[in-house]
């Protein structure tokens, strides 16, 4: 399909454009709509208002997509957009970080998709389709794919002595598929989630409600006959049991909804292409993310999943510079050991050699753990009597310590031929993967009360983030910190 003339979009998108207009502008000017809708016409001011604004809304995204065109023009994807100032944005093919396919409601009821294409030079996109047709969407995908590929450099490490160590990575296979979810799957994703903060937000939500009727709340009270008071106190009491489990339902209830929402009908495979993921109900999207463009790996696991047999997998690419945290995150849930071992085969083949080193942190972390889990039990003494308060002090020391425990034993950096494993958590498990030779720097971080036990924290920072590794020994993080370094020294002077 020929892109070399400048294109415009489907003209449906006119009408996403408008409900994405009105969408943004209806979140800066509802103060007005309210001010228009106060007076003694108060609802022929609100018609007439709200009549003007969808107006003034269509007429822009009417322009809008009138004066919005898109080109390729060799390796540069020229973007020419504008209403009242105009702009010309050309984009190389080689700053090009993600491509990816949606489609709302509105897409999919007409059969279109949209289209998003960003770099890891911006917080934004910097090409957004809303409404071209499958098809199209798929032709351009593959040229800004193809041309934006990167070159593998050969692969050849050197270990702490110096001594090179070559390894070759394996030929990229044909598709292989990763996760399908079936309904039964997904309602076990959905029941591995957080309830008590979906619980939480549900409760914030009709607290809120609740909030801003006080009138109706103490008109209904005031009904309340005299007589009957005294029973509605007792009911109240009775239904705090029943309403505890309310809530842990309502958030079981909530984290089922999302679930469904944002996996449903979710496919996940890796091939040439790198690794491919399509997800969604209302909204569906579509992720193509190729391999040398992944600069981290998250897997985390609750006892849920843990019991369930299955993590969630986080991929992230690089972040725009005004970013703080990662950049595009594609999360694949209910995968499984083999998933696993499939994908780090292909993205951390060294993984299977043995490591460089291990490394633990230095015991005095574990008493600092222990220290601060304990310090809030101190003010269980400033209201409680000495009897209770130091009967539940000594129950949280005992509980503090096996779970401080339990956590300091579970941290752990392995360091690879070219591949960091930083390991944390009992409870809630993460597992974080990142390339030594797609590191951006390495830290070594001190601090004051450290630095005269010569202990410090190690800090990598990729593309995708920093990524901390605490108290370790000064001798021990400055020899990775230059093995690190060394190896991605290697790896630039290959590429």
């Amino acid at each position: 399909m020929d892109f070399l003339v400048p294109r415009r979009q489907h003209p449906l998108g006119v009408l996403i454009l408008a409900a994405q207009f009105l969408w943004r502008f209806g979140q800066q000017a509802w103060p007005l709509l309210i001010g228009v809708s106060l007076g003694d016409n108060a609802l022929r001011n609100l018609l007439l208002g709200g009549a003007g604004f969808l107006v003034l809304t269509g007429a822009y995204a009417l322009v809008y997509y009138l004066r919005f065109q898109y080109s390729v023009e060799g390796e540069v994807l020229v973007v020419q957009k504008g209403v009242i100032q105009r702009e010309r944005l050309q984009v190389p093919f080689d700053r090009i970080q993600t491509i990816q396919l949606f489609q709302g409601p509105i897409q999919q009821v007409f059969g279109l998709t949209g289209l998003r294409v960003d770099t890891a030079g911006s917080s934004g996109s910097e090409l957004q389709l809303v409404a071209i047709r499958k098809e199209a969407a798929e032709a351009l995908q593959s040229i800004l794919r193809r041309q934006s590929k990167e070159p593998v450099p050969e692969q050849g490490e050197a270990n702490l002595s110096g001594a090179v160590v070559e390894k070759s990575m394996p030929a990229a296979s044909s598709a292989t598929p990763l996760v399908s979810l079936s309904m039964g799957v997904l309602l076990k994703v959905g029941l591995s989630q957080n309830h008590l903060r979906n619980a939480f937000a549900g409760f914030a939500l009709i607290s809120y409600i609740i909030g801003n009727r006080p009138e109706a709340i103490t008109a209904w009270l005031d009904s309340v006959p005299a007589l009957l008071a005294p029973l509605l106190g007792v009911a109240f009491l009775l239904l705090i049991l029943p309403g505890i489990v309310l809530f842990l339902m309502s958030g079981v209830v909530v984290s089922m909804a999302t679930a469904v929402l944002k996996y449903y009908r979710m496919t996940s495979s890796i091939g040439e292409e790198g690794l491919h993921a399509e997800m969604g109900l209302l909204r569906r999207n579509t992720f193509q993310v190729p391999f040398d463009r992944i600069h981290l790996t998250l897997w985390r696991s609750n006892w849920i999943r843990r019991k369930l047999g299955f993590e969630t997998l986080e991929v992230r690419q690089a972040q725009a510079q005004s970013e703080s945290v990662g950049g595009l995150k594609v999360m694949l849930p209910a995968m499984e050991p083999r998933h696993r071992a499939i994908l780090e085969a292909e993205l951390y083949p060294d993984l299977t050699i043995p490591p460089v080193r291990i490394l633990k942190p230095v015991r005095r972390m574990r008493w600092i753990l222990w220290a601060v889990a304990v310090l809030p039990s101190g003010l269980i003494w400033l209201t409680w009597g000495p009897w209770s308060a130091g009967v539940v002090t000594a129950l949280w020391i005992a509980f503090s310590g096996w779970t401080t425990a339990r956590r300091f034993a579970s941290l752990q950096l392995t360091i690879h031929q070219d591949t960091v494993v930083i390991e944390k958590g009992w409870f809630w498990r993460r597992r974080i993967l990142l390339k030594l030779s797609q590191l951006q720097g390495v830290e070594w971080e001190r601090k004051v009360f450290l630095e005269r036990r010569s202990i410090g924290h190690l800090v990598f920072h990729t593309a995708a983030g920093a990524r901390r590794f605490p108290y370790l020994r000064r001798e021990e993080g400055e020899a990775i910190r230059d093995f690190a370094m060394n190896q991605h020294h290697a790896g630039s002077r290959r590429a």
